[in-house]
This record gives C-alpha cells, sequence and structure tokens, in this order.
C-alpha cells in the first residue's frame, strides 16, 4: 500500500467549487487505488474553515499548517498589485512570483512534518504551492497535480473583464515550479502537450481527468433544462451570456423548456420568471435524475470543465459551448456543441422534444465516460508505482 501526502491549501467540504471537487474526485481515486492517503492543509484564508474537511479525511489522516506569512517585499508587491487592478492600470506585477503566495518558511515545516512518517509519495495540488517540495528527502516521489495550465489563466479572465487574478504565473516561472516534481499531472490532454513541450523528459506527464461514479443512459420525462454552477466570474458570463442571447430563442422556439439553475451561482444571478433558481443543492443525483439535458455555456476557462465531466458522468444529455468542451473531446463525441445562440437553443429544443436523440445523446455520454474513466486510472496506476 503507498502512502500518500496530499497538500493543498483548499478546504474540500463543502463541495462548492470545481477546485474543491477536483481535490475530492482525485484523494478517492488513489483510496481506490488502495493508497493510504494524507492531507496536509496549508491554512491561508481566514474565512475558510477546515472542520468539514478534516471529518471527510478521517481520524489520524488531516493536519494543518499556518499559510499566513509573507515576506516584506511580497507583501508590498501584493498591496501595489492590487491597487493597480482597482485602477485598471496595471503597468506593474501583473504576474504573480513563484512562491509569494506562500510561507517563506513552509518548505522546512513540511520537511519537518514528513520525517518518519514513511510517505512514498508528496502531491502537490497547484504549482504555486510548489515550494512545499523543496525539502522533500530522496527517495520520496513528488507530484504537482496542476489543475489548470497557470501561464494562460491571466488571459481567460481578462477575456470576461476580471482583473482581480492572484494565480497568473509567466510561463518561465511556472516551468521553474514544474521541475520541483518528479511527475506533473496535468488536467486534459491538451494541457499534457504544453507541459510536456515544457519540461524536460526527466519530468514525467500524466493526464488525469475527473474521475466520478458512472451512470448508465437513461432519459428523463421532464422538460427540465439543467444549468449547474458555482459563482466563479466564468460561470457567471457563461450564464449571462445563456440568459441575454439563448434564452429569449428558446422561449420563442421551445417555450415548454423550463430552465433551472442551481448551485451558489444563484446568489450572484437576478430573479426572473424565465427560470428557476434552487440555489444550493444537496442531491445531486436528484437533481440530475429529474433534469431531461444539460447546459454548459461557458465562453472562457483554462483546465477541464468539471461540471461537464460530472454531467456525463450522470449520462445526461448535454448541450455546451466549443470552449465549454475543453478536454472531453477525444473520440466519441460526448456532447452537442456550438458557439451560435440559435443552434444552441435549436438542439435544446430538439432534445426536449425527440426522446430517440436525447437517448442516443445519454448513450455516447456513458460510452464515452467509460472510456475517459479507464484512461485517467491508467495514468495514477503509472504515477503510483514510480
Amino acid at each position: 500500500m503507498k502512502k500518500i501526502l496530499f497538500i493543498t491549501e483548499t478546504v474540500i467540504m463543502p463541495i462548492d467549487r470545481g477546485n474543491r471537487k477536483r481535490n475530492f474526485n482525485l484523494i478517492n481515486s488513489l483510496k481506490a487505488k488502495g493508497a493510504e492517503v494524507d492531507i496536509l492543509y496549508l491554512d491561508t484564508y481566514s474565512e475558510d474553515d477546515p472542520a468539514l474537511t478534516k471529518e471527510w479525511a478521517g481520524e489520524g489522516h488531516f493536519y494543518s499548517i499556518r499559510n499566513k506569512k509573507r515576506s516584506f517585499p511580497v507583501f508590498i508587491k501584493r498591496k501595489i498589485r492590487k491597487l493597480l487592478e482597482i485602477l485598471h492600470f496595471q503597468v506593474a506585477f501583473k504576474y504573480f512570483s513563484l512562491d509569494e503566495r506562500v510561507d517563506p518558511d513552509l518548505p522546512a515545516h513540511v520537511a519537518d512534518f514528513i520525517k518518519d512518517k514513511g510517505y512514498d509519495q508528496v502531491w502537490v495540488s497547484c504549482v504555486y504551492n510548489s515550494a512545499a517540495l523543496l525539502n522533500i528527502p530522496e527517495g520520496i516521489v513528488k507530484v504537482i497535480d496542476t489543475v489548470n495550465v497557470s501561464s494562460v489563466k491571466r488571459q481567460e479572465y481578462e477575456a470576461v473583464g476580471y482583473r482581480n487574478y492572484e494565480f497568473a504565473l509567466k510561463k518561465d516561472v511556472e516551468k521553474k515550479g514544474l521541475l520541483r516534481a518528479d511527475a506533473v499531472i496535468a488536467i486534459q490532454d491538451e494541457e499534457e502537450r504544453f507541459f510536456k513541450e515544457m519540461l524536460p523528459s526527466s519530468v514525467r506527464t500524466f493526464t488525469i481527468g475527473e474521475n466520478l461514479p458512472l451512470c448508465k443512459a437513461a432519459v428523463s420525462s421532464s422538460k427540465k433544462v439543467l444549468f449547474l454552477g458555482s459563482t466563479y466570474v466564468i460561470n457567471i458570463e457563461g450564464f449571462k451570456f445563456f440568459k441575454e442571447e439563448i434564452l429569449p430563442v428558446l422561449k420563442k422556439t421551445c417555450p415548454e423548456a423550463e430552465v433551472v439553475i442551481a448551485g451558489s451561482i444563484c446568489s450572484r444571478i437576478p430573479d426572473d420568471p424565465a427560470y428557476e433558481k434552487r440555489g444550493w443543492v444537496e442531491d445531486l443525483d436528484a437533481l440530475y435524475e429529474e433534469a431531461r439535458l444539460v447546459i454548459n455555456p461557458v465562453r472562457h476557462g483554462a483546465g477541464l470543465n468539471i461540471k461537464m465531466a460530472e454531467a456525463l458522468s450522470y449520462a445526461k444529455p448535454v448541450v455546451s459551448t466549443i470552449r465549454g468542451m475543453r478536454g472531453l473531446r477525444a473520440g466519441v463525441e460526448p456532447a452537442l456543441s456550438t458557439d451560435d445562440p440559435e443552434m444552441f437553443a435549436l438542439y435544446i429544443r430538439n432534445l426536449i422534444r425527440d426522446d430517440a436523440a436525447a437517448l442516443e445523446l445519454s448513450k455516447k455520454a456513458e460510452s464515452f465516460m467509460l472510456e475517459y474513466t479507464k484512461k485517467n486510472d491508467r495514468a495514477l496506476e503509472e504515477i503510483l508505482s514510480l
């Protein structure tokens, strides 16, 4: 049995954001392969309460290290950057330096923590926490789960007018962080190719997407069109696109469609008789079961659109934008995709009115996710064998 330390600055519970779901799914996948996993939480944000995560991890498998100390130059730089972002005048400090998000003493603290604990591998979530790997003893395999390509994220945010974004790194800085690892995990194939070109062969690169429980193909008799999302700015922009460009067409061409919006995004969008707001939903199984189809209107973003993988794992017919399909285009095309509002609405109408078309797309989702999960499992097994 492999003993793994998983280091993250993100609480996992409640699972109300994509990054939390990513860590939840990855840790569960490791456990399913027989690994023993301890979580080392980097206590960074005052508003985050790790109590539920500690309970989920189990007795003796959750630890915490304070991660709030910053050097004086970093403190000043962050203050200047914040002011420039407010003024939309970013003439300096547009990108982060590699380690400015971590306590300068973190490498020493991690090294002290792991002494005599017998870990075979240390995994770190995100390259900007890679300093945690600096003092790891020889013989322990070091792994970074990148989640996305940090050096392309700022332009994705700027595309939706969002300036206050902290995690962007320049390409050479991202490379420096990834070189601290023995293995680097991309969340989708295109990003693995990006990392392969960036890194020497001594650093192994893998793709592990989202492994989720899989459902059998089926079609709901309802007319419900589901969009599930968090308050992530990319989701809010995608909803705005749906409401302004697609929804008016849908209401004209398919008035029987019942649009349901669920998740924390509901706190950031206005009430409207054109759709139902469910808010935070505890029972996702029931939510997906009643939905006829799922939509994903997001037009920006890096990494993998985790809510897409989730919808497909439930074998739901899905209509998505082109960008929303990132990382999910290998082999069988598992969803309908278009950036044209009228075609998007037409796809929804057809899936609501045509049981055979809806079932066919549900079967494609099931087939795709079965192969997708097998591919993720092979990569995970290879990493665990290092």
